[in-house]
């Protein structure tokens, strides 16, 4: 009776084994560590992007999706932008050896992808098909996954805060214009005190004769 009890606990204790997953692989769902990129965050400074990436190769200035900023290009097709505030706003990853979290890389596929950041919809940008995921608690914050629009498997990497739509860059630029227009009534409260320039005399007119 014993040896038959001992014999059932053994194949429980394989049947158990055999169920585990061969390699480690974490639950689907978003992390904030995906909203970084070599170890700097999405709207970390421009003092703490450097402290990650180091000097960049070189540097421009121009305008995505409305917004105006300064890319920084890296060696290996990693580049970074800063907008005017001086905090990272899109990570564009084009080297196909980085790996994200769970092994995610160039040539990954939706069955990967899916697993590891959780089940969403494709969506198109542009004409192009992507995975998107948004940061919970950061609206603006996205990772833009480009899949092949045949078989799926990952075609780009980004991680943004910048506007996805012209619609929704205009709706940020009308947001931004109403944060500086509350600081104008604070301005037109103060008034300049003149009181110690004196008063002004009144002119007086002289008869000037030939």
């Amino acid at each position: 009776m014993q040896r038959t009890l001992g014999i059932f606990t053994a194949l429980v204790l394989v049947l158990a084994a055999l169920c585990l997953p061969a390699g480690r692989s974490e639950a689907a769902g978003l992390q904030d560590a995906d909203f970084s990129c070599r170890g700097a965050m999405l709207g970390a400074s421009e003092a703490e992007l450097f402290k990650a990436w180091g000097e960049p190769l070189f540097d421009r200035t121009e305008i995505r999706q409305g917004v105006t900023v300064k890319v920084y290009v890296y060696k290996d097709h990693y580049e970074a932008a800063v907008d005017k505030s001086g905090h990272v706003v899109d990570f564009l990853i084009k080297n196909d050896r980085y790996e994200a979290r769970n092994g995610i890389r160039l040539g990954a596929t939706s069955y990967w992808i899916q697993k590891t950041y959780g089940k969403t919809e494709r969506q198109r940008l542009d004409g192009a098909a992507y995975y998107i995921y948004t940061r919970e608690g950061h609206p603006h914050d996205h990772l833009l996954l480009g899949i092949d629009a045949q078989d799926g498997y990952l075609t780009s990497m980004r991680i943004t805060s910048l506007p996805l739509t012209d619609e929704e860059a205009e709706k940020r630029a009308l947001e931004d214009d109403a944060e500086e227009g509350e600081l104008e009534p604070r301005f037109a409260e103060k008034k300049i005190d003149t009181s110690a320039l004196g008063k002004a005399e009144p002119p007086v007119l002289k008869e000037v004769r030939p």
